[in-house]
């Protein structure tokens, strides 16, 4: 090669790092910080595909409506710094009549804030796509935590958050009579504390419910405790494929108060591998939801329930296409195992025992008790493959009892 064609070879490679650097600075776009009494609302516009919004440590007041998108590849991060003990940067709405934030935009991500709105939801998803929400922390929300029951929301994902002192269910996902949209919705690692949510006229008080035509959600490895009504709780999916179901997958929900620890009031839904302990209404429910006979394409599976009452599984008629195989009850005295579980090739090796007393102490110690992540990370993984015993059992939950 020449010298000629050397300096064009040289330039050639100079523009093409210039083109990655341009590429690079452009997905990494810009950073802006919010200190406490800072009105941040302004400051949305400003940022770029790929750029941050960070709050630091402190207390952050003003509601908004978020209308910023990212793109796919440079998303938009709104997040936190921990302050010196671990704890988020709080944003707040203190009056009533206001939501904290509703959500119109697409490819976002949240994560490390906390969320404080007594008299209203934290957060409303309206039209949304590709939204990421972890690590957060939502407290004493008088409406609930979060909602998508207003809009179309595709690839809504929660992950890590904790949920305490809500009054009315935290997590509504989907609209009633099944008029939205709504697909990729994934639910993990989260902790819901429900034991303030409250009685009141026409209030069930769920932990997280899946509205009716929400498809494919997933709601995996989280505990949930002292809900009013059923922790988890599913309406399935209209002329559904099985594989537009509902998949509730490793959690543990202990001690709902007026209603069965999961509910598939339709499908198809799956749920595998729960623990489901200390409900004063039901452990596992299949139940025929306001009589629309949408039972078909449900499977439970390798799921342990027990010192539940009056039973620790159950389910209604008419069922097709129903699996049952290798769950476990353990039961109380006065409490049945399976009641109403069809006959058939498809309902087997379905186990009950009463329950020792060293479980039934254990659960009755666990309740009101709130494990932090780092405690339920090994116990999540470990119901890859449940206890095999009540002796396991009792073991794990000993373990959660050593750290809140």
């Amino acid at each position: 090669m020449n010298r000629n064609g050397r300096m064009c070879l040289r330039a050639a490679c100079g523009l093409l790092t210039l083109a990655v650097w341009l590429v690079g600075a452009a997905a990494a776009g810009n950073v802006i910080e919010v200190a406490p009494g800072e009105d941040y609302r302004p400051l949305l516009d400003e940022l770029e595909p790929g750029g941050e919004l960070v709050f630091l440590p402190g207390e952050h007041e003003g509601h908004t409506v978020l209308t910023i998108s990212g793109t796919e590849d440079a998303p938009i991060t709104i997040r936190g710094i921990l302050d010196e003990d671990g704890n988020p940067p709080e944003l707040r709405v203190m009056e009533r009549g206001h939501n904290l934030w509703r959500i119109r935009g697409s490819h976002l991500v949240i994560r490390d804030l906390g969320f404080h709105a007594p008299y209203a939801y934290a957060i409303r998803v309206d039209e949304a796509n590709d939204i990421t929400i972890e690590n957060c922390v939502f407290r004493d929300c008088g409406s609930g935590d979060l909602s998508a029951n207003s809009g179309n929301v595709h690839g809504l994902r929660i992950r890590g958050c904790t949920s305490i002192g809500a009054r009315r269910t935290p997590y509504y996902i989907g609209q009633h009579q099944g008029e939205l949209d709504i697909t990729g919705f994934e639910f993990e690692h989260n902790v819901i504390d429900g034991s303030q949510i409250e009685p009141a006229p026409n209030t069930v008080g769920y932990a997280i419910q899946l509205k009716l035509n929400v498809r494919g959600g997933v709601i995996r490895e989280n505990y949930i405790t002292g809900a009013l009504g059923p922790g988890i709780m599913v309406y399935g999916v209209e002329d559904g494929e099985p594989e537009d179901g509902s998949r509730i997958e490793r959690n543990i929900v202990l001690g709902s108060r007026q209603n069965p620890g999961i509910i598939m009031g339709a499908g198809p839904a799956t749920a595998v591998n729960n623990l489901v302990l200390g409900c004063e209404s039901g452990g596992v429910s299949v139940f025929n939801y306001n009589q629309w006979d949408m039972l078909d394409h449900i499977r439970v599976e390798g799921n342990i329930a027990a010192v539940n009452r009056p039973y620790d599984y159950s389910a209604a008629r008419p069922l097709t296409n129903f699996q049952a195989m290798d769950n476990v009850a353990w039961r109380l005295p006065d409490a049945d195992a399976f009641r109403n579980l069809p006959g058939g090739d498809d309902v087997r090796n379905n186990d009950s025992s009463e329950a020792s007393s060293a479980l039934v102490d254990a659960v009755e110690r666990l309740r009101g008790r709130v494990p932090n992540h780092e405690a339920l990370g090994p116990i999540w993984e470990s119901l890859r493959e449940p206890p095999e015993t009540q002796d396991e059992l009792t073991a794990l939950l000993e373990r959660l009892l050593e750290d809140e």
